[in-house]
């Protein structure tokens, strides 16, 4: 390990149905419709996610980081 933070990135399932996605190593992930899932960057490398991305049955998104939150005066 390079001592890189890893990023994680936000699957979005754009479809209708169920999808299940191979991500090697014998684990799948499974996404419900219209599910959002934070996966780390890396799931994107596997064929099964490229093929739903490319079909149109995955959205990729950046994943934003939790806003701070504002102490007010009580």
């Amino acid at each position: 390990m390079r001592g890189e933070p890893l990023k994680n990135v936000l699957l979005k399932n754009i479809s209708g149905a169920l999808l299940t996605v191979n991500t090697g190593q014998g684990r799948s992930l499974h996404f419900l419709a219209s599910e959002t899932k934070s996966v780390p960057e890396s799931t994107l490398e596997s064929k099964d996610a490229f093929r739903l991305f490319r079909r149109g049955f995955l959205a990729v998104m950046d994943e934003k980081p939790a806003p701070e939150k504002k102490k007010g005066k009580s």
